[in-house]
């Protein structure tokens, strides 16, 4: 195995158990990489608003992808690096939706901020990732919501969704999760890898001197460029199918228990 010197974690499902907390042996076996000089990069699909709440308690996390790489920050540096959708592509896409399924549920992701044009009721919360703490998206008229360039489009209750990868594939990265009922969207040069690739390129490190962390299909692409791709024993079959080890599920420490074995 290549020396480890950038270690890559999403959250939901890995670092983070089932209460959304990082346990305490993950964040020893986190901050002792760290300690030993390995860079710890985070790579999600949240917004920067609730992502923060959860990597606030691992202050030397210096970059952090979010939006499954539409939006990279460095704390250090004080730069990010953002990309949206187009207004005019967004729009050709929400039409597209309206006219194969009734009544989606829509919302709109703007750098941090939360729009939709019809009130999320709290039972549909938990189904784009919020908790019953966080912020509900703030309701906008559609004109205003079609005016905008989208950092991303969520969209719940649209079970047609391969369908979008036909038709604007060559224009969006279009990824469900949460067994299907979350859809994401996002242009087509956002993904976690692109994000991950522009980090390792700002701080001199080979993909193959990278260790990564995963659950579900918004990984894959990680798992197929890093050197080290390990898969959560919760994660889908698709990720352990290409893994070079499978740990234990979030709710069982994996990811320190495969950091205890292969780098500490």
């Amino acid at each position: 195995m290549s020396e480890i010197r950038a270690i890559v974690l999403d959250l939901d499902g890995t670092l983070l158990d089932s209460s959304k907390s990082i346990s305490p042996r993950n964040y020893r076996a986190v901050k002792k990489c760290f300690e030993s000089g390995i860079q710890i990069i985070v790579a999600t699909a949240r917004p920067p608003r609730v992502a923060k709440q959860f990597v606030k308690d691992i202050p030397f996390v210096d970059y952090i992808v979010f939006y499954n790489g539409a939006l990279v920050t460095c704390k250090s540096k004080q730069i990010q690096r953002h990309i949206s959708i187009p207004t005019e592509i967004s729009q050709q896409i929400i039409k597209f939706i309206g006219l194969n399924e009734p009544h989606p549920t829509i919302s709109y992701e703007v750098n941090d901020s939360w729009y939709t044009c019809t009130p999320v009721p709290d039972s549909e919360c938990a189904r784009f990732g919020a908790r019953s703490s966080d912020s509900k998206p703030q309701v906008v008229d559609y004109d205003f919501i079609s005016s905008m360039s989208p950092t991303k489009i969520l969209v719940v209750g649209y079970s047609t969704w391969k369908d979008l990868i036909l038709q604007f594939g060559d224009q969006v990265n279009v990824i469900a999760t949460d067994e299907g009922v979350l859809v994401q969207i996002m242009h087509k040069s956002a993904s976690k890898e692109d994000a991950v690739q522009w980090v390792l390129n700002e701080i001199g490190i080979n993909v193959e001197q990278v260790m990564v962390f995963g659950d579900d299909f918004n990984d894959l692409g990680l798992f197929h460029m890093c050197g080290f791709p390990i898969a959560m024993g919760n994660g889908i079959t698709e990720l352990k199918n290409c893994a070079k080890y499978v740990t234990e599920s979030n709710d069982n420490d994996g990811v320190a228990s495969a950091l205890e074995k292969f780098v500490l």
